[in-house]
């Protein structure tokens, strides 16, 4: 049996959902899985407001990305150092 995603699930509870996940057709599962990405998104960027109530949209958004990509990935995707910068 395999080790519980959370301590507050038991492992049969975990199986039961394996068990029925498995028989959603995989373009719902992708669908699924594309809506927790944009409510993920959704709450970092809540937190990055809440923390930095006066920042800019341009700001929040550069925020994000720092949070989702490698510092490295930043400066090669986006053009800026989010060291430098202080994200």
């Amino acid at each position: 049996m395999l080790q519980p995603l959370s301590s507050d699930t038991t492992p049969e509870a975990q199986h039961m959902l394996f068990q029925m996940m498995r028989q959603v057709p995989v373009w719902k599962r992708l669908a699924l899985t594309c809506e927790m990405i944009q409510a993920t998104r959704k709450l970092m960027l809540a937190d990055l407001r809440r923390h930095f109530p006066q920042a800019s949209e341009e700001e929040l958004r550069r925020r994000l990305i720092a949070r989702l990509l490698s510092p490295d990935e930043v400066r090669r995707a986006y053009g800026f150092d989010p060291e430098q910068e202080g994200y």
